[in-house]
C-alpha cells in the first residue's frame, strides 16, 4: 500500500536540489555520449593481454586483507565481469569493442571456478555474483549465439557455487573469521553481498534457470532483518547488535541501500515501496557529501561514518538500477539528470573512474561499475522519451484534424 502522504513528501524533497560541497568538480568535463566514449576508449586500451580486466600490482605499503594469492583470481574474475557487462552494448556497433568483449569472455569461459582464499576469506563472492549477472546479459546477445551454450554452463555452475557460499543465517558475505567451516556460518554476512547476490539469482531465475525458491526467499528474508526502522540497512551480522553506530546510520549506509532495497522490491519483500526507493535515492542525492568525502581514500572507512571509496561506484550502479523501477516518468527524469551529471563530473581525465586503490583493479571495475550506469541511465531516458512521443503523436493528429476538418 502506498502512503499517499509520503508520495507528496517525497515528491516535494525531490524538487529542492541539496547545495553543491564543493568537493567534485562544479561542471562536468565532458557530454554524456563524450563521457561514454572516453570510458569506453579506457576499457580498450587496458584491457590485459590475455583478455582480462586488472592486475595484482600495488603501489601501496598496506594493501586490503589478502589471506592468500587466490583472492587475486576473485578479484579478477569479478572485474572482467564487470568489464565485460560493460562492453556488451558498445560491442554491438563498435567493432574495437566487439573485439575485446569476445576476448574477455574467451578469459572468461576459460578460467577454473574460482575458490576460496581461505575457509575464513572468500572474496569469491564478488565473483560468483558477477558471473551470474554476466552469463544472464549475455545470452541475450544473438551475436554471441555460438558460445550460448558455454555461457548457460557457466551460469549454471555459478548457481550452484553461489548456493555452496550461502551462509547458515541465509545471507553472502566475504569473510568468516569466527571459524572455518565448509560453509560460513554467517557471522560475518554483509547487507550488501546479500542484495548484490539476491539480485543476480532472481536475474537468473527469471532467465529460466533454476534457483532453489526457498534458498532465495531465505536470502531476502535475511536482507529483511537487516532493514532499520530509520531505512538503512545494517553492515553486516556481525553489527546486527549495533544499530546506531556510526556506519549502521543513513549516513553511512548510502552505499550499500540502494542495492538493499532494490533486492526488497524485486523480491516483493518486506515494505519497500515505491515512497521507499524515491526516499533512498533522495538521501543519496541530499547527503551525498558523506560518501563523496570516501572516494579515494586509501584507508577503508576512514571518512565519516565510517564510509569507505570501494562501495562509491557500487552504490551509483544499483541506484541506475533504482531509478529504472520508479514508476514516476518525472521523478526518473530528475534522479536520472542527477546521476549522469554526477557521473561525468567524477571521471578522470584519462576516462576512467576510480574509488579505491584495490591492488591494480581499482579503476578497472570503477568504470566497469560507471559504464554500466551510465547505460543504465540512457536507456532509461530514451524509453522515456519514446513513450511520450507516443503519447504526443495521436494528440498531434488529432489537433491537426480538428484544424482542418475538411
Amino acid at each position: 500500500m502506498v502512503d499517499p502522504l509520503g508520495s507528496i513528501l517525497v515528491a516535494a524533497l525531490i524538487c529542492c536540489a541539496p547545495a553543491d560541497d564543493g568537493s567534485i568538480p562544479a561542471v562536468p568535463a565532458r557530454s554524456t555520449a563524450e563521457c561514454m566514449s572516453a570510458g569506453l576508449q579506457w576499457l580498450l586500451t587496458h584491457q590485459q593481454a590475455d583478455g582480462s580486466y586488472g592486475t595484482f600490482e600495488s603501489s601501496r605499503v598496506g594493501e586490503v586483507w589478502l589471506d592468500t594469492l587466490a583472492s587475486h583470481r576473485a578479484f579478477r574474475v569479478a572485474t572482467t565481469a564487470l568489464c565485460v557487462m560493460a562492453l556488451i552494448e558498445p560491442a554491438r556497433t563498435n567493432e574495437a569493442a566487439a573485439v575485446a568483449l569476445d576476448r574477455a569472455v574467451h578469459w572468461s569461459l576459460a578460467e577454473l571456478p574460482v575458490g576460496k582464499a581461505t575457509g575464513g576469506t572468500f572474496y569469491d563472492t564478488w565473483a560468483h555474483t558477477y558471473l551470474i549477472d554476466m552469463g544472464v546479459r549475455l545470452l541475450r546477445e544473438p551475436r554471441l549465439e555460438g558460445r550460448h551454450e558455454a555461457l548457460r554452463a557457466l551460469t549454471v555452475r555459478e548457481i550452484e557455487l553461489a548456493m555452496n557460499r550461502q551462509a547458515a543465517d541465509g545471507g553472502w558475505g566475504y569473510y568468516d573469521f569466527h571459524g572455518t567451516f565448509e560453509r560460513a556460518s554467517g557471522m560475518q554476512t554483509t547487507s550488501f553481498n546479500t542484495g548484490a547476490m539476491a539480485l543476480a539469482l532472481m536475474a537468473a531465475r527469471d532467465a529460466g534457470f533454476s534457483v532453489p525458491p526457498e534458498r532465495l526467499g531465505t536470502a531476502l528474508e535475511r536482507l529483511r532483518k537487516f532493514r532499520l526502522p530509520d531505512g538503512a540497512f545494517i553492515y553486516g551480522t556481525y553489527a546486527d547488535l549495533r544499530p546506531i553506530t556510526g556506519f549502521n546510520r543513513p549516513n553511512g549506509a548510502s552505499g550499500r541501500l540502494q542495492v538493499c532495497q532494490l533486492a526488497l522490491w524485486q523480491g516483493r519483500i518486506a515494505d519497500v515501496d515505491q515512497p521507499k526507493l524515491l526516499e533512498g535515492l533522495i538521501h543519496l542525492r541530499d547527503r551525498h557529501h558523506y560518501i563523496e568525502i570516501g572516494r579515494g581514500r586509501p584507508i577503508p572507512h576512514e571518512a565519516f561514518y565510517s564510509n569507505s571509496g570501494y562501495y562509491y561506484f557500487f552504490g551509483h550502479y544499483y541506484a541506475s538500477r533504482v531509478i529504472g523501477s520508479l514508476e514516476s516518468a518525472e521523478q526518473r527524469a530528475a534522479l536520472g539528470a542527477w546521476l549522469d551529471d554526477l557521473l561525468r563530473r567524477v571521471q578522470n581525465d584519462d576516462g576512467s573512474w576510480f574509488d579505491y586503490p584495490l591492488y591494480g583493479y581499482g579503476h578497472a571495475y570503477a568504470t566497469g561499475y560507471s559504464m554500466l550506469a551510465m547505460q543504465e541511465l540512457r536507456r532509461i531516458a530514451a524509453a522515456d522519451a519514446a513513450a511520450a512521443a507516443q503519447v504526443e503523436a495521436p494528440a498531434r493528429s488529432e489537433a491537426k484534424s480538428s484544424q482542418n476538418p475538411g
